[in-house]
Order: structure tokens, then sequence, then C-alpha cells
């Protein structure tokens, strides 16, 4: 592949994942089985028990010597060990740059360019920069339960966003003040969510996404003001918020638009779509997409069976 990784808009299927150079309209594909993680260096593949992890890259092929599940973002390569109690940043060879080990498991992870944040059992937040240096940390509480659920740190670093504790559960931001962070609002969901979450930052840094399984939370930062999204039937879930339905927070798409993906159905027969919602409003709808992929102006639908490519894209 000689494609210029700037060009290259990677992506995720069930079972394939790949390269789109958007300059040429080239697309590389590669079959895989188990679970695996890519970024525009390489991609690696693992099992369900967190072994024998194969890293791909430029260099060509590895053994990664480690227990661990994989986690790639915003140029972050982390490994998380197995027993959830540490995590090591690595290099594109699988080398160990630096590591941490903590004394409760790790719950939540997200990260932006210049930091990543991990949020553990006991509550406590943990907060690097890219050398694994800490920026910042809060300490565990000790009130009821607070361990924390879902992290999510905004593209420019600006803003941490956490889902916290068990009631009441609360969400946490902090705000990046010279060279740390500042607790800047705490506010108590009215409704208790399911204790799994993922988190999706909109790019303009108004408002986060949490799909706490059946339910999705807006959260407007800077209004300071919690809302749970209401979709109808046609437009992505159900009114009645029916329990086969899951939701996974994916990715931002650029602006104020959130990309989130919707299963339903019993595990044999599951359907699925990806929703990009605009401010917590059904924006687009993208009925049996898996996954979604975004860069330059490129927006690719991922299916089982193909890839949508939406050239132009200006949410």
């Amino acid at each position: 592949m000689q494609s210029s990784p700037d060009a290259l808009l990677s992506f995720l299927g069930d079972s394939e994942l790949g390269y789109i150079d958007i300059t040429a309209n080239r697309l590389y594909t590669q079959t895989y089985q188990g679970k695996a993680a890519i970024d525009n260096q390489g991609w690696i593949i693992y099992d369900r028990l967190a072994t024998n992890l194969q890293l791909y890259g430029r260099d060509g092929q590895s053994r990664v010597p480690a227990y661990a599940y994989p986690w790639f973002k915003a140029s972050w390569r982390i490994l998380v060990r197995a027993d959830q109690m540490g995590i090591a940043r690595i290099n594109g060879q699988g080398a160990i740059l630096w590591e941490k080990e903590f004394s409760m498991p790790v719950t939540a992870l997200d990260a932006s360019s210049q930091v990543i944040a991990v949020g553990l059992l006991d509550g406590s937040l943990r907060v690097f920069d890219v050398h694994g240096a800490p920026v910042f940390s809060v300490g565990a509480g000790f009130q009821n339960i607070r361990a924390i659920y879902g992290v999510a740190v905004s593209g420019d670093s600006k803003y941490v966003v956490v889902l916290k504790g068990l009631s009441p559960q609360k969400i946490e931001t902090y705000r990046h003040s010279e060279s740390s962070y500042i607790k800047i609002s705490e506010s108590t969901l009215k409704q208790q969510f399911a204790l799994q979450a993922t988190t999706a930052f909109a790019e303009d840094d108004s408002h986060v996404i949490i799909a706490c399984g059946t339910q999705l939370i807006y959260y407007n930062i800077k209004g300071n003001y919690i809302k749970k999204i209401e979709l109808n039937r046609g437009e992505g879930g159900s009114a009645d918020w029916d329990e086969d339905v899951q939701f996974f927070a994916l990715r931002p798409t650029g602006g104020a638009t959130v990309a989130v993906l919707q299963i339903e159905g019993a595990s044999e027969s599951l359907d699925s779509e990806v929703l990009i919602l605009k401010h917590g409003l059904v924006e687009r709808v993208a009925p049996d997409a898996i996954s979604v992929s975004v860069k330059q102006g490129t927006l690719a639908m991922i299916y089982k069976d193909g890839i949508e490519l939406l050239k132009g894209w200006r949410p």
C-alpha cells in the first residue's frame, strides 16, 4: 500500500478491515477473525480472551507478547491489561512506551490527541499526557457507589466529561485550566441508567452523546443541561424503548453531529443502523450500517457487505 497515511481513512467491519484512499479513490481490505483495532498506521487482531495479539503495519507482522485488550484512538495505541488493572502505551512496532498500574480496575477510557482520561471502578479519574506524565486526577469517592461508567474528552482537550455513581448518578464536567483541569459543573440525573456507557464528544465541543444500553442521553456542555433523546420508530429506535434495542455512541462526524449505532433484535437475528444526530436530533439514518468513519470532508458508512462514501460531507 503506497498511499500516504494522511490520505487514508481507516474502517473496521464485522469481518473485514482496511483503508480508503480518499485522494486516489482506492480501497484496501483485509479479512480477519476474532476482534480488531485499527488506525492509520496499521491494525491489531486479538481474541476475546485477550491473547494472541498480532500487529500488522507497514513493517510487516509481529506478535505482541501481552495479555491485553487493544484500544486505538487519536494516535493513541493503548493496551488494557486483561485484569483491567493497568494500561500501556505502545508504538507502531508494539514496543511499550510507558505503562501505568492502578489499584482498581479500569472502567472507562477516552482520549484526544494530547491527553488520555482513565476512569476507575472506585470513581477515581486519571488524566495523562502523551508521555505518560500525570496531568490531573480526582480521588475515589466515599459516598454511595462512585464507579465511573463513561468518560469523554473533547477533540481539543478542553473538556473532560464523566458519568459516574449510583443513587444518584452524576455527570461531572472538567475544563482545562493552565496545565491541569478544574471542575466547572456537576449534574444529577433524574433517572437511573444502565451501568455501562459509551460516549462521544461533538467536534464543536457543544455536547456529549452518552449511550447507556436502551437509552440515549444528550448533555449540553455550555448550557449544562441534560435530556433523554426520544426517537420515534422510523427514525431509529422506538417510542417505547424496546429492551431489544441497544445504542452505542460511535464517534463525532463533524460540527455538532455524532454517530450512534443502534442494534435491535435477538442475538440470532440482529438488525443495525447508524444514526447521525445533530444536537440529539436525527440528521441522517443509514439502515443496515454497522459503523462509520470520517476524514477531510469524506464520510464512510460501513456495511457488512460494502462501504458507502459521501464526499463533500458538511454536517
